[in-house]
């Protein structure tokens, strides 16, 4: 796959058109056999490989527009000359080449043809120095062309396609521009005032003013077709890692997004089925009854197979304070694993505790969560009232293929935290796994009852940011 489609293939998976790697390679057989003279054939056979829905299909179309639209072909460009006064002679004023569909051509020294990086077509096959002439010499003779090939091999160099914020503009055009040799030419224009030749400075100060004007605008288009969408990947990493307390309201629409593209994830892994067959324990009566239409002749066998439970899950959530924001997206993740927690009950507590799945069921997560915190938060937290509420109303129904998660902080304020009652919790349980959004240093200082609650759990974790807790769901999960 030549490095113009590969860079292709990357804006559409930042746009969230997910291209697999056979449709690659599928795209570029279709590069292969149709070439990038022919845009809009290009464009028609590659949706048809590409796009599978109608939104694919309408973000597909903007990306190529996007893409393809801003690919440079030097050799359209004229080789245009400057005046002394730096303006241009040439009937085309404009600074910047002309833009066109790139070329197919591998042997072509097009900057965009197949060999071409990121969206503008940044070659990497120019020297070190971004040219192969001093840009000093390329500015004295005006040679447009010579200039376009050194920008795209220097904004190569300078890895141009990584731009993802507007206030990165300056850095990439500096790095450009020094990689074409700005400094030799800064040197020249103060050596040339010093000899008193202040016409040949101004003169090479002005075409590298119009040079400036060229970088920037490159700059400016590779960010206009990478910014959307590396730009949400790159908020999306960082939401995925930033402690949950610390996560903005403005935030919270993402951060949904985020935990149902994760819970879909996990859903896809879990709901296959799987059967695990034991070969030489064959089930004699289904294979008898199988085969009934066959005059009892062993046609078809069937064979003995293990079945699994999917797991039944309480989730007890202390919403009081900071930790209501990470019981937020724990309530938020397992709901969104219906297809493989069917089985999800949920509890919420700062003083007495309370079963809201009632609320989810009827209201469904986006507005039984802010019920449950406004209902039973903002009180002081007290786990031994809590748990006492908890083994009154469900420590009967818990058995050997129940786990128990709580999410809490640890901290009672000084009450008795009732770790007898979370010992015969864990006797009964399949597992008991205490998520805590504070770090383990601090487990145990003022009046956290970690360090004597961890001993009675299967699982206690740190859990404050949506990795950590789609980590451990994974393994709830996968130890089903």
């Amino acid at each position: 796959m030549d490095r113009a489609l590969a860079d292709f293939v990357e804006m559409l998976r930042y746009s969230d058109v997910p291209v697999s790697i056979s449709e690659s390679v599928d795209a570029a057989e279709t590069v292969r056999l149709f070439g990038y003279q022919d845009r809009g054939l290009l464009k028609t056979a590659l949706a048809q490989v590409m796009a599978k829905t109608i939104e694919e299909q309408e973000t597909f179309e903007r990306c190529f527009d996007e893409f393809f639209s801003y690919q440079i072909n030097p050799d359209l460009a004229p080789e245009e000359t400057l005046d002394e006064e730096g303006e241009e002679t040439d009937e085309n004023t404009d600074t910047s080449p002309e833009m066109t569909p790139a070329n197919d051509d591998e042997n072509s020294p097009n900057p965009a043809s197949g060999g071409g990086e990121g969206g503008g077509g940044f070659s990497g096959e120019q020297s070190e120095s971004g040219s192969a002439a001093p840009l000093l010499d390329m500015l004295e003779r005006n040679d447009r062309t010579e200039l376009t090939m050194a920008m795209t091999a220097a904004a190569s160099a300078a890895n141009l396609r990584n731009i993802v914020l507007m206030t990165q503009r300056g850095l990439f055009t500096r790095r450009i521009m020094e990689g074409m040799g700005l400094d030799e030419v800064n040197r020249e224009i103060s050596k040339r005032n010093k000899d008193g030749d202040a016409e040949g400075a101004d003169r090479l100060s002005g075409r590298l003013e119009l040079l400036f004007d060229a970088v920037r605008d490159m700059v400016e288009r590779q960010l206009a077709l990478t910014s959307s969408g590396k730009a949400k990947q790159f908020r999306q990493d960082i939401l995925k890692n930033v402690r949950l307390s610390n996560v903005e309201h403005r935030d919270f629409k993402y951060m949904r997004q985020l935990v149902q593209r994760m819970a879909k994830r996990l859903t896809d892994m879990n709901s296959r089925v799987k059967k695990v067959k034991n070969r030489g324990h064959l089930d004699i009566r289904k294979t008898m009854r199988r085969n009934v239409a066959y005059d009892g002749i062993l046609f078809e066998t069937h064979w003995k197979q293990k079945h699994k439970d999917r797991p039944k899950v309480l989730a007890v959530c202390d919403v009081s304070g900071s930790v209501a924001s990470v019981a937020r997206f724990l309530l938020l993740f397992l709901y969104s694993l219906n297809e493989v927690l069917p089985k999800v009950r949920s509890f919420a507590f700062s003083g007495d505790l309370g079963e809201i799945t009632g609320e989810f069921d009827r209201l469904g997560p986006e507005e039984a969560i802010p019920f449950a915190i406004e209902k039973y938060g903002g009180r002081s937290t007290d786990y031994g009232r809590s748990l006492e509420d908890f083994k009154e109303l469900c420590l009967d129904e818990i058995d050997n293929r129940t786990t128990v998660i709580f999410l809490g902080d640890g901290r009672s304020n000084g009450a008795d935290p009732r770790i007898d009652i979370l010992k015969e919790i864990k006797l009964r349980a399949k597992r008991v796994i205490w998520l805590n959004p504070e770090r383990k240093s601090i487990w145990g200082s003022g009046d956290s009852e970690m360090l004597r609650i961890a001993p009675y759990c299967s699982t206690a974790e740190t859990c404050n940011s949506l990795n950590k807790l789609e980590l451990i769901l994974r393994d709830l999960l996968k130890s089903s």
